[in-house]
């Protein structure tokens, strides 16, 4: 079974990490957050309808793309959105020794400083840190997790399933995650206008990271 929400006991184990922004909320702010683009035509999608909402959001990017699409990164932050670092080519902590990983983030750092856009933080992709992630987090910048995951890249998940088992879950200083890439387009197409239109009924103010 897909979980969504993210067991409570999570957060206490890797106190490090940023799950959500509960303490930091304000007005009923929410925070969307999109991984692994910038990709063409997803990403200017989610632009389009974020910018229906006068919402902001979050793009944590894969600096590969970044370096493929400088473009769509620089229109993101131009338009008031934030990007933080997701590595330079979406490594999995646990499948590369620790100095290949810290090796890739920087070089995805390094993209950022070319196009002269301020990183908000980092995300490590798939959610999953190794020891030294863990060790040096003061020094890695805020490192962002989540506490709601849509599931929008899982073909097995509906979007209807997606929308019934997030929508309720959203409360103010949610940190939720899409993906603005060619395996979730399906999914986000469908999903994303939804939740924009739930968190305007119902008072909610999105907010970048």
């Amino acid at each position: 079974m897909f979980i969504h929400r993210l067991p409570s006991i999570v957060p206490s184990i890797f106190p490090s990490l940023i799950w959500d922004k509960k303490a930091d909320a304000k007005e009923n702010q929410v925070y969307f957050t999109f991984d692994d683009g910038p990709s063409p035509e997803i990403t200017n999608f989610v632009l389009e309808e974020l910018d229906k909402y006068q919402a902001k959001a979050t793009f944590f990017c894969i600096g590969k793309n970044m370096r493929l699409f400088p473009d769509l990164a620089l229109t993101a932050h131009a338009a008031g959105h934030s990007l933080g670092n997701h590595t330079m080519n979406h490594l999995n902590a646990w499948k590369v020794s620790e100095d290949e990983y810290r090796i890739n983030k920087q070089a995805c750092d390094e993209v950022f400083l070319d196009l002269d856009i301020p990183s908000v933080g980092f995300r490590p992709p798939y959610g999953r840190v190794n020891r030294a992630i863990i060790k040096n987090a003061p020094n890695l910048g805020p490192i962002f997790m989540w506490s709601l995951l849509t599931g929008d890249y899982n073909a097995s998940l509906s979007p209807l399933s997606i929308s019934e088992n997030c929508l309720k879950n959203i409360q103010a200083g949610s940190i939720i995650v899409f993906h603005d890439s060619q395996k979730a387009y399906p999914h986000l197409k469908v999903i994303l206008p939804e939740f924009l239109a739930y968190c305007y009924d119902n008072g909610f103010q999105l907010s970048a990271l």
